[in-house]
C-alpha cells in the first residue's frame, strides 16, 4: 500500500489538493484526514461526491498526540479494504516528519511504501509567515522532507514573489520539485521515498488555540462576510484560518473558507448541519461567539 502524505501549513491548499489526487486515481484510494479543533470540516469536503474510504482523526495532531491513533487507522485500513494507495492529509499545525516516524515500525509488516512527500506552501502568505518567525519550526521540518513542493495560489503574486520565494525554498531544500499551481492542479510525479531514507525531525510546539462551533443554526452568508472583514481588521485578535459548512435560510448549504485576510464562498451540495472553525493565538473567543449569535 502506498502512502501519500500532503502537508501544508493552515489554509495552504491541502485539501483541494487531496481531491484533485482522488479524482486522478479513479478509485481504490484511502484517506486519513486529521484536523485541528473539536469540528471536522475536511473530511466531508473530501468525501462528497467520492467514493473513498475515509477515516477522520480530528481534535489532535496526528504528528504527536495522535500518533498511536494514526497507526491503528493504517493498521485498519490496510486490512480492512487494502487500497492502492492511502492519503494522509495532516492538519495545518502537523509536521510531515512525526508521521514518518510514527509509522516507520510497521512499514515493513504492513506493506508500505513512502510516495513523496507534498509540500504545500501559501504564495500568498508564505514569506511574510516564515520571516515573521512566529510558526517555529513548522516550515523548516516541512521544507525540507518534502519531496515536491507546490507553490500554490501564484494567481494572488507577482512573478518577483514567486522568485522570492523559490530562493527561500531553496535555503532550506534544494532538491524538492517546485511546481507553481493554482487551486493545487499539477500532474505529480511519481517518486518512491528511499527505504530507510534520513529526514530532518523537530518538534513544533505551537500555542494556537481553536472555536469550533456545531449548530443546526443557518447562517446568513452576508453576514458572515462581515464577520470575517472584521476578523481580517483584528477586531478579533489574531486569527489566521477559518473554515466551515454551514446551512443558508433558503434551506441550501455554503462552504466558508478564510485564510489570513483572504477569503470566499461557494456553494455546497447539503449538510445536515453547520460547522465552523476559527483557528488563531490568543483571540477573543467569546465576543466572535457573541457576534455569531450561537452563545
Amino acid at each position: 500500500m502506498k502512502i501519500k502524505i500532503i502537508s501544508g501549513f493552515l489554509g495552504a491548499g491541502k485539501t483541494t489538493c487531496v481531491k484533485n489526487v482522488i479524482k486522478k486515481a479513479g478509485g481504490d484510494i484511502a484517506v486519513i484526514v486529521n484536523e485541528f479543533g473539536d469540528v471536522g470540516i475536511d473530511a466531508e469536503l473530501v468525501s462528497k461526491g467520492d467514493a473513498v474510504d475515509m477515516v477522520e482523526l480530528p481534535s489532535g495532531c496526528i504528528c504527536c498526540t495522535l500518533a498511536n491513533d494514526l497507526v491503528s487507522a493504517v493498521k485498519e485500513i490496510k486490512t480492512k479494504y487494502n487500497p492502492k494507495r492511502l492519503v494522509i492529509e495532516p492538519s495545518g499545525l502537523a509536521v510531515p516528519s512525526g508521521i514518518l516516524e510514527a509509522l516507520e515500525p510497521i512499514k515493513e509488516e504492513y506493506g508500505l511504501e513512502f510516495e513523496g512527500i507534498i509540500g504545500i506552501i501559501d504564495a500568498d502568505s508564505f514569506l511574510a509567515n516564515i520571516h515573521s518567525g512566529l510558526f517555529g519550526d513548522f516550515y523548516t521540518d516541512q521544507l525540507a522532507n518534502s519531496d515536491i513542493i507546490l507553490i500554490n495560489k501564484i494567481d494572488l503574486v507577482n512573478e518577483n514573489t514567486v522568485k522570492a520565494i523559490e530562493e527561500e525554498l531553496a535555503k532550506h531544500n534544494q532538491h524538492a520539485i517546485l511546481l507553481q499551481t493554482v487551486n493545487c492542479e499539477t500532474d505529480l510525479p511519481d517518486i518512491i521515498r528511499e527505504h530507510g531514507a534520513d529526514y530532518l525531525h523537530l518538534h513544533f510546539y505551537h500555542d494556537f488555540d481553536s472555536l469550533a462551533i456545531t449548530s443546526d443554526k443557518a447562517f446568513n452568508s452576508n453576514q458572515l462576510e462581515e464577520i470575517l472583514k472584521e476578523m481580517k481588521a483584528g477586531k478579533y485578535g489574531n486569527i489566521y484560518r477559518a473554515k466551515g459548512i454551514y446551512k443558508t435560510p433558503d434551506g441550501g448549504a455554503a462552504k466558508m473558507d478564510y485564510v489570513q485576510g483572504n477569503y470566499g464562498f461557494e456553494k455546497f451540495p447539503e449538510t445536515n448541519e453547520s460547522k465552523l472553525i476559527f483557528i488563531g493565538k490568543e483571540f477573543d473567543r467569546k465576543a466572535l461567539e457573541q457576534r455569531l449569535d450561537v452563545l
